[in-house]
């Protein structure tokens, strides 16, 4: 039986009744919050010992939510009012709560402390500490020797670390009411959380581009904007909401720019690239979004995401769409490399998975550590980084399942093909090697069902054959070893 004071529902559950606008009397004891209420007008004169605070709940209930975050979910705009009169903290959550879902993304935090559990992680400044022992004393710093080391040991993804943040925390997302507005395109509840004093600084600021940002607040300066991972913007982008997202970039005067540094400094995306990587860029309400981002004056086309500085353009890529890139118009030159070595060529011929590759070829397997996925649901392994590299002897109980083999199909061979021909239109170099020392004809040379057209496309480019025979990645091996090495 709940104890008095305990976080409980019951709160969330009456702010989101439609019965217009209601509210327990008592939002502590859950004995009389469902049948005993008063009108909005009652509410700022409620009890003391019934704040409309006390029912924020956190990773320890399996859902970040309040009975403001509730009212705007149900599109309830009396309810909203009715709290924050009644004095509710416009944020929406607690700021101990965005801090303890934040600590989830923290960059070298210790693969032994659990963040995937509704517990309450460690405090943030000892992650931050555990960061700091393995050299990342600044979130946003290039990548470590020790990090570059692990990826070749698994098989993470091309635009962030080995292990997903958050990927395998199984609660909701924590926002702010802010973000929650945003995200059910609530423009009118919006403003009255705005009027009510919600914090939006960080959301606002014009941030550098270089790298030496001041990635991580001081406690003193630590706010609700600065702790989440996303931000209203990033929020209006995923619901498809043009409307919502002109509101907030020209009458709000967010950042099209912003990326969650403090927060989430492994994903941070600024708004454009989050739209091409965590969106539908086919959807014709992404694309709305997208070009409502592309017509704003202060866009920086080619903002990069910090530390693994993955352009716009390679997200584009990622999803083997030629007609993406020609719609998004920008000059393909412009993309470069990643903090990886890796240029478009790179990541239009990464396999998109590892079970794209033979994993029982020791040379592939010891070659190729890099997917093209963009998809946030794939698990490269099934036990957290670093913990994937302590070997577990096979048993009965714990037997070895390979993978299934994914070879590319017709139409992804088809997809890929006309890619690659507009990047090599563009030029770019077929001779770049990245931090593997791979080149793009190394990756094509692994990818199940490649079409051997692509490889003949790569080979035909100045210096290509020389890059096919002679090009050796950190393993002493060419496209043409790891080639000849197929199992056919």
């Amino acid at each position: 039986m709940r104890k008095r004071g305990e976080p409980s529902f019951e709160a969330s559950k009456v702010a989101s009744d439609r019965t217009p606008p209601i509210f327990p009397a008592d939002t502590t004891t859950g004995t009389s919050c469902l049948t005993s209420r008063i009108s909005p007008l009652e509410t700022a004169a409620a009890s003391s010992d019934a704040p409309p605070n006390a029912n924020i709940t956190g990773a320890i209930d399996c859902v970040y939510e309040s009975p403001l975050t509730a009212a705007i979910r149900a599109d309830l705009p009396d309810n909203v009012r009715a709290l924050l009169a009644a004095g509710a903290d416009p944020a929406g959550i607690k700021l101990s709560y965005l801090s303890d879902y934040s600590v989830r993304f923290i960059r070298g935090r210790d693969a032994k402390t659990d963040a995937s559990s509704f517990a309450m992680c460690p405090p943030r400044e000892s992650i931050l500490a555990v960061a700091a022992a393995k050299g990342i004393r600044h979130q946003t710093q290039p990548l470590t020797t020790a990090e570059l080391d692990e990826r070749h040991s698994g098989f993470p993804r091309f635009w962030t670390e080995p292990n997903l943040p958050g990927q395998r925390f199984r609660s909701t997302k924590a926002l702010t009411a802010l973000e929650v507005a945003a995200a059910c395109g609530q423009e009118q509840m919006f403003d009255k959380i705005r009027d009510a004093g919600a914090d939006e600084s960080a959301w606002t600021e014009i941030q550098p581009s270089s790298e030496s940002v001041e990635d991580e607040p001081s406690s003193q300066e630590a706010n609700s904007s600065s702790l989440s991972t996303s931000s209203p913007v990033h929020e209006a982008i995923t619901a498809g909401n043009r409307a919502m997202l002109h509101k907030l970039l020209h009458q709000c005067h967010y950042s099209p720019n912003y990326r969650p540094l403090a927060a989430a400094p492994t994903l941070s995306l600024p708004p454009i690239s989050h739209a091409l990587a965590c969106c539908d860029p086919d959807d014709p309400k992404i694309r709305e979004c997208i070009i409502e981002l592309r017509d704003h004056p202060d866009l920086d086309h080619h903002l990069r995401s910090a530390i693994f500085e993955v352009h716009p353009l390679h997200f584009a890529v990622a999803r083997h769409s030629a007609a993406l890139l020609s719609w998004l118009a920008l000059p393909l030159s412009s993309a470069g490399s990643t903090a990886l070595g890796q240029t478009l060529l790179h990541i239009a011929s990464l396999p998109l998975t590892s079970e794209s590759i033979d994993q029982n070829n020791p040379d592939v397997v010891r070659s190729i550590h890099c997917a093209r996925t963009l998809d946030r649901a794939w698990l490269p392994h099934a036990r957290p980084s670093p913990l994937h590299l302590q070997p577990r002897p096979p048993s009965r109980l714990n037997p070895v399942r390979p993978r299934a083999r994914t070879p590319l199909t017709p139409t992804e061979q088809e997809a890929q093909l006309d890619t690659l021909r507009a990047l090599v239109d563009a030029g770019i170099d077929v001779r770049a090697q990245d931090v593997d020392g791979n080149t793009a004809l190394h990756y094509l040379a692994v990818t199940l069902n490649v079409d051997p057209c692509a490889m003949q496309l790569l080979r035909d480019m100045d210096t290509g054959e020389e890059v096919y025979h002679h090009a050796l990645n950190r393993e002493g091996l060419s496209p043409r070893a790891l080639w000849e090495s197929r199992s056919l």
